[in-house]
C-alpha cells in the first residue's frame, strides 16, 4: 500500500510541477502581451496629441478664411448680399414646384444683387 501511495504522491507532485511551469509560461506570455498593448497605448496617445494640435491649428478662424479664399475662391459676404426672408420673392423670384419631385424650389431668373 505504501508503494501505491508513493506513486500517487509522485504523480501529484509531477502534476503540480507541470502546472507551475504552465502558469509561469502563461504569465510570461501575458506580460509580453501587456507590454505590446502599453506600446500601442503610448503610440495612440502621441497620435492623439498630434491630431489635437492639427485640429487646433485648422480650427483657427484665420486659417479657415485663408483656405476659403485661396482654395475655394470665397470672400466675405458684402452687406448688399444679405436679404430678409420677406424680400426673397423680390430678389430671386417666387418659388416653383418641380414636376418631377413635387418639391418647391427657387430659380435665380432675376438678376443677382440688383
Amino acid at each position: 500500500m505504501s508503494r501505491r501511495a508513493f506513486l500517487i504522491g509522485l504523480a501529484v507532485i509531477g502534476l503540480l510541477i507541470f502546472s507551475l511551469y504552465r502558469a509561469k509560461y502563461g504569465a510570461r506570455e501575458s506580460a509580453e502581451e501587456i507590454a505590446e498593448v502599453e506600446v500601442q497605448i503610448a503610440d495612440a496617445i502621441e497620435e492623439r496629441k498630434v491630431l489635437l494640435g492639427e485640429l487646433s491649428h485648422l480650427s483657427r478662424q484665420e486659417w479657415i478664411e485663408e483656405f476659403a479664399r485661396n482654395e475655394l475662391g470665397m470672400v466675405p459676404a458684402r452687406a448688399e448680399q444679405f436679404v430678409r426672408t420677406d424680400e426673397l420673392d423680390r430678389v430671386i423670384g417666387p418659388p416653383t414646384i418641380s414636376e418631377e419631385t413635387g418639391v418647391a424650389r427657387r430659380d435665380r431668373e432675376v438678376a443677382s444683387n440688383e
